[in-house]
């Protein structure tokens, strides 16, 4: 027989269980950061760590209340249904997440193209919109005081959602044209540019997907948390996507110092607003010969970077 909490608790266990498995595929790659890029600025170190504190509080106080609805108050079955400030706090502290992730890929998109200024634009006023509906929600949760009247919450909810999709929609396309309409004739360019491609993809996908899936299913299942696992997940995501970008700049760089120690040359691809150090030998992230030039980059510390760095 089906326990009458497989609809709430049950899956609020299971979106915990999820979360601490990429709570820890986080801290671990926040680990490899600051073991493989101990030179980049501390712009985004600071970026790294927000994103590590904010994330590890709200695991946290979800570990806390969970454990305050099923040890603490167990068998008061009224207790369930009231909503506490870590409720909303955890809540905030994803959105939280999300917003500064689609900043910096939004600052990121303006850099890599700065004769386009309509589409960072956009991704930064969808990025506050999505916080914006997400600090409204949070507001409305703890008014509301009870689980039993989150449907009140469905118009904002929906806005946030949305937004949250449709940023993430924008990012990955815009990181995806600025990328493909640098393809030439020369193969050893165009694999890089694809795996570019791909990392960008990879990075907005998963996120685009748990705001779809919270906005869908918050809407057609009202009473119960399943749209737990498309809301509680995107925060451990954003910061998984960030820190997964970053720490793939050494392999895609090894991947361009390969090609032009090859002796051939690239397609040229104006990215050098993505490093300024005043010693140019010193940056770090993708370095693509530009015009045609023919220097290598045998010789550059690809553990060196500035705050843009690792955009892609």
């Amino acid at each position: 027989m089906a326990s009458p909490l497989d609809s709430t608790f049950g899956v609020w266990l299971v979106a915990i269980w999820l979360q601490t498995l990429l709570q820890g595929c986080g801290l671990l790659q926040a680990w490899l950061y600051f073991h493989w890029y101990a030179k980049d600025s501390w712009g985004i170190k600071g970026m790294v760590i927000f994103l590590v504190l904010i994330e590890t509080f709200q695991i946290i106080t979800f570990f806390q209340i969970t454990y305050f609805y099923l040890i603490d108050n167990f068998g008061n079955v009224p207790n369930l249904l009231v909503i506490y400030w870590q409720d909303s706090a955890q809540l905030f502290a994803t959105y939280l997440s999300a917003f500064v992730v689609q900043l910096y890929f939004g600052y990121c998109i303006y850099v890599l193209n700065k004769k386009n200024k309509i589409v960072p634009a956009i991704v930064v006023i969808l990025a506050l919109t999505q916080i914006a509906a997400g600090l409204a929600q949070t507001i409305l949760t703890v008014k509301i005081h009870l689980l039993t009247e989150l449907e009140k919450t469905v118009p904002i909810t929906t806005l946030e959602a949305a937004s949250a999709l449709c940023c993430d929609l924008v990012i990955t396309s815009a990181l995806l044209w600025n990328l493909r309409k640098h393809k030439g004739q020369i193969k050893s360019t165009n694999n890089l540019l694809n795996r570019l491609m791909i990392n960008a993809i990879n990075r907005g996908g998963l996120t685009a997907l748990c705001a779809a899936v919270n906005m869908i299913v918050f809407i057609s299942k009202p009473g119960t948390y399943y749209f737990f696992i498309g809301l509680l997940l995107s925060g451990k995501l954003y910061m998984n996507s960030a820190l997964a970008t970053l720490n793939s700049r050494q392999h895609i760089a090894a991947k361009a110092q390969s090609s032009a120690g090859s002796g051939r040359e690239w397609n040229s691809i104006a990215m050098e607003g993505m490093s300024r150090g005043k010693d140019h030998t010193q940056q770090s992230g993708v370095h693509i010969v530009v015009d045609h030039q023919s220097q290598t980059d045998r010789d550059m510390d690809y553990k060196t970077s500035n705050f843009m760095d690792g955009m892609v």
